[in-house]
This record gives C-alpha cells, sequence and structure tokens, in this order.
C-alpha cells in the first residue's frame, strides 16, 4: 500500500501553505520581470532645478528658476524639519515604512469605500505612489492605477524609506510653479525647511493634495483649517501632547508669496554664468560691502548726472585671494532709461592712462627706465603719429616718476618705443586683460595710452597683482583659498611703480581728496578714454583693489570728462568706507632693491666727467647707457674756446667739461628761445676744425610767400631745408614754436603754408641753432 501525501488529503494546511509560497513566488518572479522590461524611469525623479546664489557668509543673494520655470530647490533630508517628515508620514502613509510600495489593507478599504459610496471617496495612494503619479503623470483611469501600483513597488525595491521620502519632499507641487518643499517654505514662509514651526508643517505636509484650495496666501482660512486637521491627528496619534497642539493652533497664517530677493543682480546673474549649474552657488560677495558700494554708487550717479554722464560701475576685490567682494555694474539696475542692466564693470572699453603703471614696471624690470632718470617730453613724430599730453604742453625732459605720476603721455609713448610693444602686449595678456585681443602691431604705440579696450574687472585685477609685488592670479567669484600665482614682474619694479602711484597728483584733481585726514592710505591711477566716452580711476589700499568707471554705457562722449574728477571722488568714497585708516599699503618686499648714482643734469648713470650727481632706486638690472652729455674737451686757457690738432701746440690750453643735450631737446628748447648747451666754438687759431652748423636755405626771411586762390591749401607748401657740412645728419624743425618734423640735413621738409608771420627754426645734433622770420599772405 503506497503512503498518501500530505497534500493530497483534503484541505490539508501544508497544501495551501505550498500554494500560497508558490504564488508568492510566482508573482515575485513576474514582477522582477517585468523590473527588468520596464524600468522606472530614475530621470524624472530628477527634474531640473533652480539655482540659489548665496553671499560669502550664507546670505541668499537671489534665486533663479529652473529651466521649466519652475520654483525647485532640491534639498536632503537632513536640511528638512523631522516634524514636517512626520506630519507627512502621519497625514498621507501611516504605515509608510512597513509596505512595500503599495498598502493592502489601505487598498481593501478604499475599494469598499468607493464601492458602498458609489463614487471615488479614497484613493489609497501611498507616498510611493504618488511619487509614480508624478513622475509618469496620466489620466485617472484604473488601467494607470495598475501601473502607479507598479511603478510604486519598483521605486520601494530600488530605493530606501529615506530616499523616497526625499524625492517626494523634492517633486511634490505647493501652488502654480512652487514645486519642493525647500521653494514652498522659503516663497511661503521666508525660511529654510529646518527652521519651519510645527503649524508650517502640518499645512505643508498636506498642501500637495490641494495646491490652490490650500494656498495660505489666497485662502489663509482653509488653510488653517486643514493645518488643524493634521494637528488632531497628531495629538490623536501621541505625537505631539495638547500643549504643542493649542500653540500651534494659535499661530497665525501669515504665509504669502514672497517675491525672489534681487541683492547684487548684477553678480548674482555673472555667479550663474560662471559657477555651473548646482541648486546652491556659493560666492565670494559680502552683502555688507556690496550694499555699501551700491549706495555709494547711486549717489555719485546722481550728483554727475547734470553733467551728462548717466552711469558708473565700481569693483571690489580682495588684493590677496582677487575675491570679489563688490560689484555694482550700474548705478540702477532697474533704471532702463540709464541701461542699468549693463554690467558696465564686464563690458570692454577704452581704459585711458590706466595701462602706464604697466609699462614703467615692464621698463623697470627691463632697466630701460629708472624713477629717477629723465624722460624726453617734447614733440614727437613716429612715422605721423604725434602723441600730445593732456594739458597739450611739453616739458622738455621729466623723470620718469613724474612722468607716470603726472600721466604724461609723451613721455609714456616713447618709453614704449624703447621697451618694446610687442612685450608690453604680452604682458597685459598675461595679465588677464584678455579682451586686448588683436596682434600687438595693430595697436601700436597708442596702446601705451589705452588704445585699446578692456574690462573693468580685469583691469582692477591687473592693479592687485601690481600691489601684491607682480604675483598674477586671476579674479574669481567663488570663496576659498588662492591658487597657485604666476610672476607677471618684480617685486622691485611693483614697489617701485606702487609709490610712485601713492603721489599721484593731477593738477585737475581737487584738493580735498589730498588733504582729507582720515582717507586710506592708497596707490592709485586714473585715465580718460579716446573721444571724450569713458572716465576711469583704479587702485589699492592696504587690503583692496577698487576700480571705478564713469560714463555712458552707450558711449555718448561728454565733453570734459576726466578720471580725476568724475572717478576718483567715487574711487575715494569706496576705499574710505571699507579700508582701515592705516597708512601703510602692507606691499610686498623687495630685497633687490637697490640705489644708483645718476648725473643730476642727464639722469642717465654718471659718468667719470658729471660734476654732481644724485640717487635714484633701482632694481637689480640697469640697461641704460652712461651719461655722454658731459665731455672733457680742451679750451684756449685765455679765450675759452676749443683748441683741436696742430693749435694745440701753438695756444694755452687746460681741460674742461661740456655739457649738451639730446637733439630733439636742443631742438624743442631753441624753439621754445631757451639756452642750449652747446659745446665751445672753435678757436680762430685753430684751422680744419669745420662749425658745421645748419644754415637755414628756405623759407627766405625777405621773400613773402603768396597764397594762390585757385589751388587747394593742402597743395600751398612751403619747403624747410638747411645747408650743413654733416649732410648724413639729422635736423629738427620747428615753426611757431611747434614741431614740423625731422629731415637729413640735405633733404627737404614740406609744411603746409598759412597766412601771417611765422617763425621757423631749425637744430642738429650738437644742438647748433639757426632761426629766421619769413610772411606768408
Amino acid at each position: 500500500m503506497k503512503p498518501v501525501h500530505r497534500c493530497s488529503a483534503p484541505g490539508g494546511t501544508g497544501c495551501r501553505m505550498l500554494r500560497i509560497v508558490a504564488l508568492l513566488l510566482l508573482f515575485f518572479g513576474a514582477f522582477l520581470v517585468l523590473d527588468a522590461a520596464f524600468p522606472f524611469p530614475q530621470e524624472r525623479l530628477s527634474p531640473p532645478a533652480g539655482v540659489r546664489v548665496l553671499d560669502r557668509n550664507g546670505v541668499e543673494l537671489r534665486r533663479f528658476t529652473a529651466s521649466d520655470g519652475m520654483w525647485r530647490f532640491p534639498t536632503g533630508l537632513e536640511d528638512i524639519s523631522a516634524q514636517l517628515v512626520t506630519a507627512l508620514i502621519e497625514s498621507e502613509d501611516r504605515w509608510f515604512r512597513l509596505h512595500p510600495g503599495v498598502n493592502p489593507l489601505a487598498v481593501i478599504r478604499a475599494a469598499w469605500s468607493n464601492l458602498t459610496q458609489g463614487r471615488v471617496v479614497s484613493g489609497a495612494s501611498t507616498i510611493p505612489m504618488q511619487i509614480a503619479r508624478m513622475a509618469e503623470p496620466r489620466p485617472r483611469t484604473l488601467g494607470a492605477k495598475i501601473i502607479e501600483t507598479f511603478r510604486a513597488m519598483q521605486l520601494s525595491l530600488h530605493h530606501t524609506k529615506d530616499e523616497l521620502l526625499r524625492i517626494y519632499l523634492n517633486m511634490a507641487p505647493f501652488g502654480g510653479n512652487i514645486y519642493g518643499v525647500d521653494a514652498a517654505s522659503r516663497i511661503y514662509f521666508g525660511k529654510p525647511p529646518d527652521r519651519l514651526s510645527l503649524g508650517e508643517c502640518a499645512l505643508l505636509a498636506v498642501l500637495p493634495r490641494s495646491p490652490s484650495r490650500y494656498d495660505p496666501a489666497r485662502h489663509p482660512e482653509t488653510a488653517r483649517r486643514v493645518r488643524d486637521r493634521v494637528l488632531e491627528t497628531l495629538l490623536h496619534r501621541g505625537i505631539i501632547g495638547p500643549t504643542e497642539s493649542a500653540r500651534a493652533k494659535r499661530q497665525p497664517m501669515v504665509a504669502s508669496r514672497r517675491n525672489s530677493r534681487m541683492l547684487a543682480p548684477h553678480f548674482t546673474l555673472l555667479a550663474r554664468h560662471r559657477l555651473g549649474s548646482d541648486t546652491v552657488l556659493e560666492t565670494s560677495l559680502d552683502l555688507d560691502s556690496q550694499r555699501v558700494v551700491q549706495r555709494l554708487t547711486a549717489r555719485h550717479a546722481a550728483r554727475i548726472k547734470q553733467q551728462g554722464l548717466q552711469n558708473a560701475a565700481v569693483v571690489v576685490l580682495n588684493r590677496r585671494t582677487r575675491e570679489v567682494l563688490a560689484l555694482a555694474g550700474s548705478a540702477d539696475f532697474f533704471d532702463d532709461r540709464t541701461q542699468g542692466q549693463v554690467n558696465n564693470a564686464l563690458a570692454a572699453r577704452s581704459p585711458g592712462s590706466t595701462l602706464k603703471p604697466f609699462l614703467y614696471a615692464l621698463a623697470f624690470d627691463k632697466g630701460t627706465a629708472l624713477p629717477g632718470a629723465r624722460l624726453l617730453d617734447v614733440p614727437t613724430d613716429y612715422a605721423g603719429y604725434r602723441p600730445d599730453n593732456y594739458s597739450g604742453t611739453f616739458s622738455g625732459q621729466v623723470d620718469a616718476a613724474h612722468a607716470l605720476s603726472r600721466s604724461l603721455n609723451v613721455p609714456a609713448v616713447r618709453l614704449l618705443a624703447r621697451t618694446g610693444l610687442d612685450d608690453f602686449h604680452t604682458l597685459l595678456n598675461n595679465g588677464g586683460l584678455e579682451s586686448i585681443d588683436r596682434p600687438a602691431a595693430t595697436y601700436g604705440l597708442p596702446l601705451a595710452l589705452g588704445a585699446c579696450e578692456v574690462r573693468l574687472m580685469d583691469l582692477v585685477n591687473l592693479y592687485a597683482t601690481l600691489a601684491q609685488g607682480g604675483e598674477h592670479r586671476p579674479w574669481r567669484i567663488a570663496p576659498g583659498e588662492p591658487g597657485p600665482a604666476t610672476s607677471l614682474f618684480s617685486p622691485e619694479a611693483a614697489r617701485m611703480v606702487s609709490e610712485i602711484l601713492t603721489n599721484v597728483a593731477r593738477p585737475d584733481m581737487p584738493d580735498s581728496w589730498r588733504l582729507t585726514r582720515d582717507r586710506p592710505a592708497a596707490a592709485w591711477k586714473t585715465g580718460t578714454s579716446f573721444g571724450h566716452r569713458d572716465a576711469w580711476a583704479v587702485g589699492f589700499g592696504p587690503t583692496l583693489a577698487v576700480g571705478v568707471w564713469v560714463g555712458n554705457p552707450d558711449g555718448t562722449p561728454v565733453k570734459g570728462i576726466s578720471g580725476s574728477r568724475h572717478a576718483g571722488p567715487l574711487l575715494f568714497n569706496v576705499l574710505r568706507a571699507l579700508e582701515p585708516t592705516s597708512r601703510d599699503l602692507h606691499l610686498p618686499e623687495a630685497p633687490e632693491l637697490r640705489t644708483v648714482r645718476l648725473c643730476a643734469a642727464s639722469r642717465l648713470p654718471a659718468g667719470p666727467d658729471c660734476p654732481e650727481t644724485v640717487e635714484s632706486v633701482a632694481g637689480p638690472r640697469v640697461t641704460l647707457s652712461r651719461c655722454t652729455d658731459h665731455k672733457r674737451v680742451l679750451v684756449d686757457a685765455k679765450s675759452g674756446l676749443r683748441l683741436q690738432g696742430d693749435c694745440l701746440l701753438k695756444r694755452p690750453a687746460e681741460s674742461v667739461v661740456t655739457r649738451t643735450v639730446p637733439p630733439e631737446l636742443a631742438a624743442w628748447l631753441a624753439a621754445q628761445h631757451k639756452p642750449v648747451p652747446t659745446p665751445p666754438k672753435p678757436s680762430p687759431f685753430c684751422t680744419g676744425i669745420p662749425d658745421g652748423g645748419p644754415s637755414i636755405t628756405s623759407p627766405s626771411e625777405n621773400t613773402p610767400y603768396l597764397l594762390r586762390d585757385d589751388t587747394p591749401s593742402e597743395y600751398q607748401q612751403i619747403a624747410l631745408e638747411a645747408a650743413t657740412t654733416e649732410p648724413e645728419r639729422p635736423l629738427w624743425w620747428y615753426v611757431d614754436n611747434r614741431f614740423a618734423g625731422k629731415s637729413n640735413g640735405g633733404g627737404k621738409l614740406f609744411h603746409r603754408a598759412r597766412p601771417g608771420i611765422h617763425s621757423v627754426s631749425v637744430t642738429d645734433e650738437q644742438g647748433r641753432t639757426d632761426s629766421l622770420m619769413f610772411t606768408v599772405r
């Protein structure tokens, strides 16, 4: 007789259990197959996020919506009030932490309620089911509910309970274009979600059920009632006590839709552009400094508006780290009449004389100039380019320190020609002036005077490099320690230039700024662009680098615009407001700084015959040639005339030191009717020593020149010509004390004829001069 299997017995318990297990395994296996065949679209759980921009202390400056126009700021569960999480679970899905995505008991209860009522009165949706519905919205049909159930189970399989809570709280709708609890908390209550009160948590827990009906800003009484129902539920289940419940119910419904803050609008737009797509952008900006700068900029813009200047911009950097601490791109971002939304701190404009300090730093490093060495400040012609000084006058000779502090144009152009255009162009590029993006030759020598375009932000950073001894770093808007630096020029050159800039004293600068007792130490420079369109003032104090731009965003010129008068005052207002009153600029050490002796007259390294010397500070390298202006010659002991050759045996001779000056300086002195140092004339006892001075042969002093009415004036020119014993040597010509040009001794120079009585003078390399008057009728 065969044994009977227990499962074959009618009603066997073991058989039923096996069938149940088999069905469960079959169901689970089928679910895994479907899960693999139809994976959950995980990307739907991370919709595009908005951006919050914070200052260096965590203060929110501005919010930006996500790319789909929604206010959505994903946040971690640890940054959400635990009371909100509890209220959500208790009001929406009490058994959330136990069920596998779907609550079978809730489904049975909902089905029975809907059946007995004859309509849908309960949905039995769990938190995972609501996530599935938000990720894949569908019409509310039975088929959609089945898919939703499957998706909820998928979510529970692949995510922890805390992950599902975080996903739900970041995706849930809270009314209009507000999605996620972080955005809802900040917009409705003006606070982050970890600082919500119990009553606010109770409201936000159920607001996604019906965001329009429960909107606390539009329907505060309805919102209050639903909030109180949640509090009653928490009280009934022992989650909170009677005292907590009563206190939360007494809290008034003060929610309102708060507009996004718009602090530092130009800066926050820049931060969003440069710092990527993170939800929270921590920046270097200091809100307190920003408010000071914006207030001072607006006040200054109001003062200069009557002079035709519509706007201003200010940038403040930390000298050491190059962090942007404040940025006002305009006086008023919201003023459309003055194009307030244009960020003038990032607009490329002509910088005027603000680039000169870096030319001098380059020259000091090369040794082609020293602060105490002199530069020629005389009329100059470079193939038709004739630079002029701001004042329209010339000084003849001026030491480099004064040439820079007085912002003289002609010495700067001559210095660039000597130091090298290509090297200066490379230095500016390496210093972050990216807008100087054409080859050096296309700018030419006018580059020394700002014949290019730069951005205020980049220029301020280059001045910070000067302040830090030539160590260059890019400017940045993210906080933190600076990265490695590159050496742009030496600490010695930087220190020499910085000390010169502390003594900047332009004649058009109001005395009140120089005499202010509480002003902090500052090294600064001004600039006025070509065409009278832009005024600049840039410099640095003990800790900050500051730059100011003043002008019209559309480039409208303003006659009389001046960096000193229109930008300088705002620069010092910002420095005085933000810098300590220390008189120490805290310049880096310059260990190879030294002093050299220069000839007092020529200001070149002293030669053996220089009668008097002075000291000048210098770096480790000096390439200037020794002074040759002073030469020792033999003269007649009685007459003082020069002896040479055989006549030295015939006359009593003595050795004396004579002085000459550079021929261009000699020509300018002669044109100004000033004495020109020249060597003694040859003694008549000596033969064969040519005097060789030039003699004007044209124009004629005795014959008037007549202008013809039937010939254009540009074709009526007078030849300037001189006879000289050295026809291969150059001659310098002046007409009416103005530089007319340079010619070879045997060549001609043509000058346009104009009615009147005119003076003409010519000078050779030894300073020998001839002059006369001529008439044009």
